[in-house]
């Protein structure tokens, strides 16, 4: 047995040093965690953990043992910039930097430093914890930190333990064009900073879009005569150039964290870099024109076909090119942040899709940004089976035939469309509307157009659809819309002086939408390193389900008139503290974040709402509204709402807030519901719902 015990310890060393597996961040308060030497199990407290601002997560997570924060050893490695050993005889580790050595040992509540024996706090000695069958080596946070030379703060309303550089002053602002509307800000301090930053995407909802940075530890001590200082301290440099309007800086949490934000206000969207320069002491920010982005590369059904849809954030501009076996797409300007680079299609002439940062040969200059897509044929497949144009944003591959060729139908805002039919030559035709069966009917003479009759299913609460019938009459097509309740037309070109006609559209009831104005944030939980939790058989991960129940719930929210924006729109990690920190920028109106369970019962399924009790904003009547449309949509297990006063999302919040847990993916009946996009819908649905129910009977009372 001692022989065994031994072998673990070996192992579990080994694996604490490694590079941090990411794994769930957790929303449960307590984990039962297994003491390696005794092998007994205990309940203890999760907390979370911050680097510079920035989040930790590990396998074993940062937790609460005896009132002790303690974390995994290989945080030590990777964080503070020590080196570990390990004594397996002694069962010692060896915190090693350029000026301190450190032994802890399992167990013990002595510690030695450079040599002096020391008490650890509170006698909580380093120990050997496992779980979900991970065992790691856990060490007190706040005297290996402190001895390191760092920051340690407690944040107990959010059981969040902070670790920051030593505190620094920000002494300067400066501002320089670097011509072509690109620019530099440089902030000068006395040492080294760690910041976070993010852009905030205003212009979504009527606003302005800034660039905000946070530095924790730090203070404001700027004398500049071009910088005024306005209330609360809030400092501010005018600008008015490059697409830059001002940069701001204040402090934005006082001691004991010192967090001062920087904020550079924007006239237009712009992309940016950012950086510290140790050699100077300054932090750096690069403004420059955005670059258009590849978002995602997925394949869709889009006008009745299939369709590889390459999603873009900007109206993108590309280059096409035929390689015999391969079609390439270049996207030009453009960067890549895709989460998925390669996709298996094997429907009509395409097998496989590739995309990768293309590096610029002879046909491009060599300072250019390209995306390039690649399209794997199928054998006997060309160019010529593949059909490519654009819509809006999106760059679309028909692969299985030519889409309804001349029919181009495009929503321009959420209560407005144009449908424009391009056709062969000029003409009359002749354009009906049934009132009461709300059916749009145009009779076009088939001399001026060739199409095969079909029916189009739009269904965007302005039109329900669009069929085309060539049967019923040997001279011309009936082109017959459906109107959704609430939408008038106009009639903007006849094509009689042209061979286009278009009509526009316009659903009165979505522009007079009571909900209009009214921002609600959407925060699709996880994402990036931290995929959150996986289903027990079909192995579904909780990010992925979050995201796409987010897209489904935006569209329906935006469809009643409600202005929405997402804390991320693809496979990326959101720091826990900037998910509400958009909202409260934002000034929303509501907060709702999408996660799904996990239980160790494999038996428990159900529904649940987590809030905060803060009274201010009574997010416990809008957690009540949301959980009981959820349990009427979708006929699930009542989990009850849950007061969570420590979650960091809905306690941060300034406006009310829930965290929806939708469903225990670790129950194989509820997994395998989830699974569905019929099932993820009724989800959406039922979250949509619970917010305009609030919305009504709170919000608008």
């Amino acid at each position: 047995m001692k022989k065994l015990l031994s072998f673990l310890l070996v192992i579990t060393m080994l694996l604490g040093m490694q590079t941090t597996v990411y794994g769930a961040k957790f929303e449960s308060d307590t984990i039962e965690v297994v003491d390696g030497p005794t092998n007994k199990k205990q309940e203890v407290y999760v907390a979370n953990l911050l680097m510079g601002g920035k989040d930790v997560l590990t396998d074993v997570p940062t937790m609460l043992y005896k009132n002790r924060t303690l974390v995994p050893i290989a945080f030590v490695v990777e964080n503070l910039g020590a080196k570990i050993q390990w004594n397996q005889d002694k069962y010692e580790a060896t915190i090693t930097t350029s000026d301190k050595t450190i032994v802890l040992k399992i167990d013990s509540a002595t510690a030695y430093v450079n040599g002096s024996k020391t008490t650890l706090p509170d006698n909580v000695p380093a120990k050997l914890l496992g779980y979900q069958g991970n065992f790691r080596t856990m060490v007190p946070l706040r005297f290996v930190s402190e001895q390191l030379g760092m920051n340690v703060n407690w944040i107990a309303e959010t059981r969040t333990a902070a670790v920051d550089l030593e505190k620094q002053s920000i002494t300067g602002i400066t501002y320089e064009s670097k011509g072509s509307n690109n620019s530099q800000i440089r902030f000068k301090t006395t040492g080294k900073v760690s910041y976070t930053s993010m852009y905030l995407e205003g212009s979504k909802v009527g606003g302005q879009d800034r660039i905000v940075v946070d530095i924790p530890s730090a203070v404001l001590n700027v004398q500049d005569s071009s910088i005024s200082v306005e209330g609360n301290g809030l400092l501010r440099k005018p600008i008015g150039a490059d697409g830059v309007s001002a940069v701001r800086a204040s402090v934005f949490e006082p001691a004991p964290r010192n967090v001062v934000r920087l904020v550079v206000d924007l006239e237009k969207k712009k992309s940016f870099n950012i950086g510290f320069d140790a050699a100077t002491n300054e932090l750096k920010i690069d403004v420059y024109n955005p670059l258009n982005t590849v978002k995602e590369i997925a394949l869709e059904q889009r006008n009745n076909m299939d369709a590889v849809v390459i999603r873009t954030e900007d109206t993108p501009q590309y280059n096409v090119m035929d390689l015999g076996n391969r079609v390439v797409i270049d996207v030009l300007n453009a960067q890549l942040k895709a989460s998925k680079t390669e996709m298996s299609v094997s429907r009509g002439s395409v097998s496989r899709v590739r995309s990768a940062v293309f590096t610029p040969d002879q046909n491009y200059s060599a300072d250019e940004k390209i995306v390039r897509v690649v399209l794997d044929l199928e054998p006997g497949q060309s160019i010529d089976d593949v059909v490519i144009e654009d819509e809006n944003k999106d760059i679309l591959i028909y692969v299985g035939g030519r889409p309804l060729e001349g029919v181009d139908y495009r929503k321009e805002t959420f209560s407005k469309s144009v449908l424009k039919m391009s056709l062969q030559n000029r003409g009359e035709a002749s354009i009906s509307y049934n009132e009461s069966s709300r059916e749009l009917n145009v009779r076009i003479e088939k001399s001026r157009i060739n199409w095969e009759s079909t029916n189009l299913n739009i269904s965007d609460k302005i039109v329900e659809s669009i069929e085309i019938d060539g049967e019923s009459d040997n001279r011309y097509y009936e082109v017959k819309l459906r109107l959704a309740a609430g939408t008038g037309y106009t009639v903007q070109d006849q094509g009689e002086s042209s061979n286009h006609i278009v009509l526009g559209f316009e659903n009165y009831n979505l522009g007079n939408s009571k909900y209009n104005n009214k921002i609600v944030v959407l925060d699709a939980g996880h994402g990036g390193k931290d995929p959150g939790a996986s289903g027990v058989k079909l192995g579904l991960k909780e990010k992925e389900l979050a995201l796409d129940v987010s897209k489904r719930l935006e569209k329906l929210l935006q469809d009643a008139g409600f202005m929405t924006f997402q804390t991320r729109t693809d496979d990326t990690y959101i720091g826990l503290y900037d998910r509400p920190g958009m909202a409260n920028n934002l000034g929303a109106d509501a907060f709702v974040s999408i996660h799904f369970n996990w239980h160790p019962d494999p038996s428990v399924t159900g529904v649940q709402m987590l809030y905060n009790a803060d009274p201010s904003r009574d997010s416990k009547t809008f957690a009540r509204i949301m959980q009981e449309e959820s349990l009427k949509e979708l006929g699930a297990v009542d989990r009850k709402i849950v007061e969570r006063p420590n979650l960091v999302v809905i306690r941060e919040t300034k406006m009310p807030a829930v965290l929806g847990e939708m469903g225990f993916i670790s129950n194989e009946w509820e997994e395998s519901q989830i699974a569905s996009e019929e099932y993820r819908q009724k989800i959406a649905q039922a979250l949509f719902n619970g917010i305009t129910r609030y919305f009504d009977e709170v919000v608008l009372k």
